[in-house]
């Protein structure tokens, strides 16, 4: 998967997504907001577990570098299909809900 520099737009609370976007893209938002998004398609072909896996890997990275440890959800088209949040011993555990 394609190294990510997570960001987010700082003149905007929203982030304008059309449905075909929110089909084609797994979208991470945390208590600020968006976060980041991982395609579904070429060239990152994301996976649920590709994505979980990078958000454990930048859980506690701060300034820019990781997701602050915040918990995190992350939705593909209309639907709810993981949670990340830290855990008891500090750790990010991921719930995942498929179908």
């Amino acid at each position: 998967m394609t190294q990510l520099v997570i960001s987010r737009a700082a003149d905007s609370d929203r982030v304008q997504e059309s449905a075909e976007y929110r089909l084609a893209h797994y979208r991470v938002y945390d208590e600020d907001g968006f976060a980041s998004s991982f395609a579904v398609g070429s060239p990152e072909n994301a996976t649920m577990a590709s994505v979980a896996a990078f958000l454990c890997e930048k859980f506690e990275g701060c300034a820019g570098t990781g997701y602050e440890s915040k918990d995190l959800v992350v939705l593909l088209g209309h639907r709810i299909v993981a949670v990340v949040r830290r855990g008891r011993d500090g750790h990010p555990v991921v719930t995942t809900f498929e179908d």
